[in-house]
C-alpha cells in the first residue's frame, strides 16, 4: 500500500523553521522525502535545523517577514530551479502578551505583520500558476481563540483573524486546486510558549497547565498534524479548523 505521507519529490516552504513547530515541522517532511525551504530571520538557527533534517536538495531562505511586504523576489528564487512548491506551511509567529492598559497600536501591528499579514502575501504568491503544482497550505494559529488566557487579547486577535482568513481564502482557492487549513495547538513545548508563561501570572499558567489533559503538546505532535494536512489523506478537507488541543477544551 501506498504511504500516503511520503513527501517524495515533493517541495514545501516552512516558515518559522528556526524553532519549535516550525523546525520540527520542516524535519518530519524531509524524513518523509521533501524537499524544504526553510525561512526565518535567524541564518545559524535555520542552519541548525538544517542539520537535524535528512535528504537532500534543502534550501535556507532568511527573511523578516515583519520587513518583507512583497514577497515575489522570494517566490521567484524558491522556484528558480523550475520545480515549482508543492506545499506552504506558515508556522512563523509571536504571542503578544499584554495587559490590556499597556496595549499600543505598534503591539497589535506587530503581531499582525507576523501572524497574518504574510499569510495573505504569501497565498497570494502560491496561488498563481508560476508558483505552485496545486495541494496545500497550512497555517498555525492557536486555541487561544477559543480559550484565551488574561493579557492574551492581542494574540489572540491575530490568530482568530487567521482563522476567518482561512475559511474564506478556502472559497477562492479551490478552483486552483489549492486547499488551505489551519491548526490550533494548546500549550506546546516551544521557547515561544515558555517565554509566554514566564509573563503570565502563576495561578493562571498552574490552572492552564492543568486543564490540558494530555499535558503539555510536543511539536513533533503538530507536526503530524500538519503533514496530514498536506497530504492527499486530507483531500476532502479544506477552509477547517483542526483542534489539537491536547484536550484543553471539554
Amino acid at each position: 500500500m501506498k504511504d500516503m505521507l511520503d513527501f517524495t519529490g515533493k517541495k514545501i516552504l516552512v516558515t518559522g523553521a528556526s524553532s519549535g513547530i516550525g523546525r520540527s515541522t520542516a524535519i518530519r517532511l524531509s524524513e518523509q522525502g521533501a524537499r524544504v525551504i526553510l525561512n526565518g530571520r535567524n541564518v545559524e538557527r535555520l542552519k541548525e535545523t538544517m542539520e537535524e533534517m535528512t535528504g537532500a536538495g534543502h534550501l535556507i531562505l532568511p527573511a523578516d517577514l515583519i520587513e518583507t511586504e512583497d514577497m515575489t523576489g522570494l517566490f521567484n528564487e524558491m522556484v528558480s530551479d523550475g520545480k515549482k512548491l508543492d506545499g506552504l506551511v506558515h508556522c512563523a509567529g509571536i504571542a503578544t502578551i499584554l495587559p490590556l492598559a499597556m496595549i499600543k497600536r505598534s503591539n497589535i501591528e506587530n503581531c499582525m505583520r507576523v501572524n497574518l499579514y504574510p499569510l495573505f502575501e504569501m497565498t497570494r504568491l502560491f496561488s498563481k500558476k508560476k508558483y505552485h503544482d496545486g495541494n496545500a497550505i497550512v497555517a498555525v494559529s492557536s486555541i487561544v481563540v477559543k480559550q484565551p488566557a488574561k493579557c492574551q487579547s492581542v494574540y489572540a486577535a491575530t490568530k482568530g483573524a487567521v482563522n476567518a482568513a482561512v475559511q474564506a481564502l478556502a472559497i477562492e482557492l479551490a478552483d486552483k486546486n489549492i486547499r488551505i487549513n489551519c491548526v490550533m495547538p494548546a500549550s506546546t513545548d516551544t521557547e515561544m510558549m515558555r517565554d509566554a508563561l514566564t509573563r503570565m501570572p502563576d495561578e493562571a499558567m498552574m490552572r492552564k497547565m492543568k486543564q490540558q489533559l494530555l499535558g503539555v503538546t510536543k511539536p513533533e505532535e503538530i507536526a503530524n498534524i500538519i503533514m496530514f494536512l498536506l497530504s492527499d489523506l486530507s483531500g476532502a478537507v479544506t477552509g477547517r479548523e483542526f483542534y489539537a488541543d491536547g484536550g484543553l477544551l471539554g
